[in-house]
């Protein structure tokens, strides 16, 4: 008897076919050549001097801890603006959260370089009119950290609002209520009940926002006025201004594998939080 064709499989085929072009192919490329130098044409010697190179190089080491300082206070930002923005949603009715919930979204269907481009001119505009007003000395508040950090609670603020917002909606309003009825104040049902289980969202939106204000070229290329060579920027020069393929894939690679430890450290957060 013919064995029946699963349709399942059927419709997985173009989507491993897509992975292998896009992603498995890409990332294999990216290995190789930051194992890799060209002696001649077609021939390559395997070497492991642009690992070295990056090591022995403050610049580089110094990029990525700027990139990381920046997304850490960038990511902190977030959370004390998106957490109690969330939770005022979570409260409204169903009719309010859909149309809060689009308002807070909408800002993403607008291409980033364009976002960030208008808050270049915000910070250029009335904002920097504003400053001059108590510091006339001022003729520009963007290339610091400010104007950087900004543009990534700008760009990402969608990304920590909504997982935190669905971590609260999925709280059992019983738990609450079980909370008030045996004499909790609402401070204190709200430390030890709403809190701890919405910590998951705020794992998953720290993972996303962190992750990606990290890894940004847009936002430090636009708003640091090209004072700020993050990790992003540094791979991006490498690639195309300097053609040291070899080195910016290691680059590359270094920062892929500190992401990886990132996201199971999160992932590790957030099974622990779910279990409690």
């Amino acid at each position: 008897m013919k064995k029946k064709v699963n349709l399942f499989t059927i419709y997985l085929i173009p989507y491993l076919i897509f992975s292998v072009i896009f992603i498995v192919l890409p990332m294999f490329f990216i290995g190789f050549y930051s194992l890799v130098e060209e002696k001649n044409s077609f021939i390559y010697n395997i070497t492991i001097n642009n690992f070295k190179l990056f090591f022995e190089t403050n610049l580089y080491l110094k990029a990525i801890g700027k990139s990381l300082y920046l997304a850490f206070v960038a990511t902190i930002v977030c959370v004390a603006i998106c957490y109690p923005l969330a939770y005022y949603i979570s409260r409204r009715s169903k009719k309010w959260q859909k149309a809060l919930v689009l308002f807070i979204t909408s800002p993403m269907w607008i291409n980033m370089l364009l976002r960030t481009l208008a808050i270049k001119q915000l910070l250029d505009g009335p904002l920097l009119k504003f400053v001059r007003l108590f510091n006339p000395d001022i003729n520009v508040i963007i290339g610091n950290d400010f104007s950087v950090i900004l543009g990534m609670v700008y760009n990402y603020i969608p990304y920590m609002i909504l997982p935190i917002y669905t971590s609260l909606l999925k709280i059992d309003n019983k738990l609450i209520e079980a909370s008030t009825d045996l004499g909790a104040k609402k401070s204190e049902t709200f430390t030890h009940v709403t809190l701890p289980l919405s910590i998951p969202g705020i794992i998953a939106g720290v993972t996303m926002v962190f992750l990606s204000c990290t890894t940004t070229i847009t936002i430090s290329k636009y708003l640091g006025e090209g004072r700020y060579y993050l990790v992003g920027n540094l791979i991006e020069n490498e690639f195309i201004t300097n053609s040291r393929w070899g080195f910016g894939s290691a680059i590359s690679i270094i920062m892929l594998l500190l992401m990886m430890v990132l996201m199971l450290a999160f992932d590790h957060l957030s099974k622990k939080w779910e279990v409690k």
